[in-house]
């Protein structure tokens, strides 16, 4: 029972004793009582302003000060009580003495919870110093927090093994042929099988999830349109490996695995370079399109959506490939009509080129699927330093919105290092 509530029961007891016993010196101190709460009760009439700023930029799960300005020109004492309610932000709560008109600066320890932009919402509440009565007060916040992740929490992050095998995942997308109840092989249950699929004897014997596969229906003709462009290369550890050389084997290695008949297109930022038809030697065809690993930065930043060209440029690109048509689009209108199309590019350096490209199939009835290596996954944790996080982050969520947008016009699989068949590449 609150203080208030006390005091007008036991008046309201006082009084009706006074009443049974007909005893004027009982009635004088329930008159004493109410008159005590009705005086208490007029004189509250809290003045109280809170002002809360943060800095701009915080980490995860590091504390930050926040700064509090209070003024009170209640003509009474009295508790000023905050405490945060945002579920993004953890912040212990604040109780604060306050003397009739006194001004006072405080501050407060918050600690980001989420990564992202981060609203705070901070609740207060003024009671006399009796604790007799309470009113909520506004909390005026100004600005919000930009939180990013800890160099840290990238790095265990990045020690995590990704469970998602994203060739199969691949050919999922496309749909290539339709199964038969003929069997084919058992193999571990990946992300994306239907538990109707799994064998449980071989489940119970192996001790690991384990699904039936059936032979496809009919084979399929795969095109594999390939960025071969310096910029788009990446590496992926210390050994200077070239990433693309590897998934371009693996891509080969795994349809050719299941009798599709594969074709070929590397292009570039001009035009296509060159098409290899009946690529089945994933040893041949990273000869032939002779890929080597580049030095150098990635390209972190996506590029615009629609990036404006002058006609300078316009009549240069022209002169130099007879047309006006960009490697994406041009590697598109080479690809038979009702094709499986699986593209490796990066969304980052010409997404609005893809997004042309993936129209033009779409026209031709193909399916396509874009196998996207984002280069922020390549950053090794000796780049996570907390000098490059924030560049690092921005550039991470824009690659994010962006890859949002194309997700409308084409099938779009992210792929980091760890997206690799090792079986393919020791037997390479």
């Amino acid at each position: 029972m609150k203080p208030a509530e006390v005091i007008l029961s036991l008046a309201a007891v006082v009084s009706a004793t006074a009443y049974l016993l007909a005893s004027p010196a009982v009635a004088l101190i329930g008159v004493v009582l109410m008159a005590y709460y009705a005086l208490a009760r007029l004189s509250f009439e809290p003045r109280v302003r809170v002002s809360r700023r943060f800095p701009a930029r915080g980490t995860e799960k590091e504390p930050l000060k926040a700064e509090i300005h209070i003024e009170n020109d209640s003509p009474i004492p009295g508790v000023l009580k905050i405490r945060e309610t945002s579920e993004k932000a953890f912040a212990k709560d604040l109780r604060v003495e306050l003397k009739p008109g006194e001004r006072r600066y405080v501050t407060q320890t918050i600690v980001p919870q989420s990564k992202g932009r981060v609203d705070l919402k901070g609740k207060a509440e003024f009671e006399d110093a009796l604790g007799l009565f309470k009113e909520d007060v506004k909390v005026e916040e100004h600005g919000g927090i930009t939180v990013f992740p800890s160099p840290g929490s990238i790095g265990e992050a990045m020690k995590e093994r990704r469970q998602v095998e994203a060739l199969a995942e691949a050919e999922k997308a496309l749909g290539i042929g339709a199964e038969t109840l003929d069997f084919e092989e058992l193999r571990e249950f990946m992300p994306g099988d239907d538990i109707i699929r799994v064998d449980w004897k071989a489940t119970s014997r192996l001790q690991t999830l384990i699904v039936r596969v059936f032979k496809r229906e009919t084979l399929a003709d795969v095109y594999l349109l390939i960025n071969v462009a310096k910029e788009f290369r990446r590496e992926m550890r210390p050994g200077r490996i070239d990433y693309l050389v590897l998934i371009t084997s693996q891509l080969t290695a795994y349809f050719k695995h299941f009798g599709h008949a594969i074709k070929v297109i590397a292009y570039d930022d001009s035009g296509v370079v060159k098409v290899i038809e009946n690529a089945s030697d994933p040893l041949k065809v990273v000869l032939e399109l002779g890929l080597k690993g580049e030095r150098g930065l990635p390209q972190i930043t996506p590029s615009r959506l629609s990036p404006k060209r002058s006609s300078l440029g316009r009549t240069v690109s022209k002169l130099r490939k007879g047309t006006e048509a960009s490697g994406p689009v041009a590697a598109a209108m080479k690809v038979e009509s009702g094709a499986y199309v699986l593209m490796v590019d990066d969304l980052g350096l010409h997404p609005g080129e893809i997004i042309k490209a993936s129209r033009i199939l779409d026209r031709k009835g193909a399916k396509a699927v874009l196998l996207y290596p984002n280069p922020v996954l390549f950053m090794s944790k000796k780049d996570l330093t907390k000098e490059k996080l924030e560049t690092l982050y921005r550039a991470y969520r824009e690659r994010k919105e962006m890859m949002k947008r194309v997700i409308g016009w084409i099938k779009v699989i992210e792929v980091g290092p760890r997206d690799l068949l090792p079986k393919v590449v020791r037997k390479l």
